[in-house]
């Protein structure tokens, strides 16, 4: 039987994040405003980066902004073609992730809180634009997995019950990035609305690059906690045998 391996090269962890437009008229919803089979809506685009595990996800790391891909809705001629775009995105991933692994392994799509926006919205928007039938975008959809920081977060705080909750953006910064500060995503459209398209290009972008530095430093605690785990087994080991002596 053919032993099977993961390539960490020929891996993708795809950290991105989406900005959304609602109209004055839809903004007084509970929750999430944005509906995307509301046509009155727009998506505005998103930020993506493309990480190599073997490159990318190291201590020598140097990740820039240079290395985010942004896609706008103002640089297309239509929702349509942006997100045949970011489409695209995300079938090239695949591709190279499959080949790679014969089908065995998926690209991985990460960030804050997309789990339950970001992601599904994505999805609804190909069916909604007919870029995928619903049977295509449900089958293209399960190609991947996901990753949220919100809940990947939850190990590296104390929780004090045994009900977990995923953890906010604010909470996650205020950890990891405690000089990171992000207005309400709302506040997006005040700066569409005032046509400040490099405002929302420039805090999409330093989304993407803080939900990768903060993925990178909760696996650095997931490593601490090992290494601590390994070193009380020592210990305990020890115990025993002068215990036993």
């Amino acid at each position: 039987m053919k032993h099977f391996r993961i390539k960490p090269g020929k891996c993708r962890i795809i950290f991105f994040d989406l900005e959304f437009y609602v109209p004055l008229k839809g903004r007084d919803r509970e929750g999430f405003c944005y509906n995307p089979w509301d046509k009155g809506s727009k998506l505005l685009g998103g930020s993506f980066l493309i990480a190599n595990p073997e490159k990318d996800l190291t201590e020598k790391s140097n990740i820039t902004e240079k290395k985010v891909k942004s896609l706008w809705l103002w640089n297309h001629d239509s929702e349509r073609e942006l997100l045949e775009k970011i489409y695209e995105i995300l079938k090239n991933a695949y591709d190279v992730v499959y080949s790679a692994h014969e089908g065995k392994v998926s690209p991985i799509l990460c960030g804050i809180g997309i789990s339950s926006s970001d992601v599904p919205i994505l999805f609804e928007l190909f069916k909604r634009y007919k870029i995928l039938s619903n049977s295509e975008a449900f089958y293209f959809q399960n190609k991947f997995r996901v990753i949220d920081i919100s809940q990947l977060a939850i190990a590296s705080f104390n929780n004090n019950s045994s009900f977990i909750y995923p953890k906010q953006k604010k909470l996650i910064l205020q950890k990891y990035l405690p000089d990171k500060k992000f207005e309400s995503g709302k506040s997006v459209w005040d700066l569409y609305d005032d046509q400040n398209r490099s405002g929302i290009a420039e805090r999409v972008v330093d989304e993407v690059l803080c939900s990768y530095h903060c993925y990178m430093k909760i696996i650095n605690d997931f490593k601490y906690f090992k290494y601590l785990e390994k070193n009380k087994k020592r210990i305990d080991s020890s115990l025993k045998i002068q215990e036993a002596g």
